[in-house]
């Protein structure tokens, strides 16, 4: 009787042991979901209008060099015109879902003024955050920045479309410059509704919109501008990063007309027009 008694009592601990195992796996498992939940911040989404570079799941979000959330996932939008990014933010960045906050993609990046960007050579292309105001209301979509190159908001830039047949030298990033001074940014190329013409969407600074008027004119940056005649020829050339880059000029006749609302249009011209370094309008 004793002895069948200790088989029992054996039997037991080799099935207690047996279920122990899975029991202290589910524990920690419980434990550790438990403990993700407690540090998930809130989820936001992120438009792009490119988003080479970002990956699911391995792409984080940074605010001077310390990660605060990662890509989870990323889809191209209904109309196709955008990437979009679902972005899980740690639970103590949740001041970064909030109006004004400013993302833009960080990789590596060369340009005359400079090289960029290094650190993602090694770690891989990821998308710095700058907080808007504490104070300002939640939000769940953002419209990704170009970069951080300005310390102006998208809310203090006004943007404008140029249409053309082509955009060749025409990219993202681009400069707008108004006698030589850069007073804006190419901010999305793509194609009209009908797919007969390139639209370039610009931002103009808000301290410059009095420049742009109905009757202004828009043409692609030239590197090099050459006039040749029978009896002389002039050549001009441009800054070397205009040669590489290209970017967009723009003038105003001397009969300025009246300031161009938001979202106006306007054609890009290939070249700029003849006699405009005679143009010198008094713009208020």
């Amino acid at each position: 009787m004793a002895k069948f008694t200790q088989q029992k009592i054996n039997s037991l601990r080799a099935h207690w042991a047996v279920w122990l195992f899975p029991i202290i796996a589910i524990i920690i498992c419980g434990w550790l979901f438990y403990d993700s939940v407690q540090k998930r911040g809130p989820i936001i989404k992120i438009m792009f209008s490119d988003a080479s570079g970002l990956q699911a799941e391995k792409t984080q979000i940074r605010f001077r060099g310390v990660s605060i959330g990662y890509v989870k996932n990323i889809v191209i939008s209904e109309d196709t015109k955008d990437v979009i990014a679902t972005v899980h933010l740690q639970k103590e960045a949740e001041q970064f879902a909030r109006v004004g906050t400013k993302f833009w993609i960080v990789s590596p990046k060369v340009t005359f003024n400079g090289i960029s960007g290094l650190e993602t050579l090694f770690e891989g292309t990821y998308i710095a955050a700058l907080p808007g105001s504490p104070n300002a209301d939640r939000q769940g979509e953002f419209n990704a920045s170009i970069s951080n190159e300005t310390t102006d908001s998208d809310e203090n830039m006004t943007p404008y479309y140029l249409e053309a047949e082509n955009v060749e030298s025409i990219g993202v990033g681009d400069t707008i410059t108004f006698r030589g001074i850069n007073v804006g940014s190419v901010s999305k190329v793509t194609l009209n509704k009908t797919a007969q013409l390139a639209l370039v969407q610009i931002n103009i600074q808000n301290r410059y919109v009095k420049l742009v008027r109905s009757n202004t004119v828009f043409w692609r940056k030239v590197g090099i501008q050459a006039d040749l005649g029978l009896f002389g020829s002039k050549v001009k050339v441009s800054s070397i990063e205009s040669i590489m880059k290209g970017g967009v000029e723009f003038f105003t006749p001397d009969q300025a007309g009246e300031r161009a609302k938001w979202g106006t249009r306007f054609v890009l011209n290939a070249a700029p027009p003849k006699g405009y370094e005679k143009w010198n309008p008094e713009i208020n």
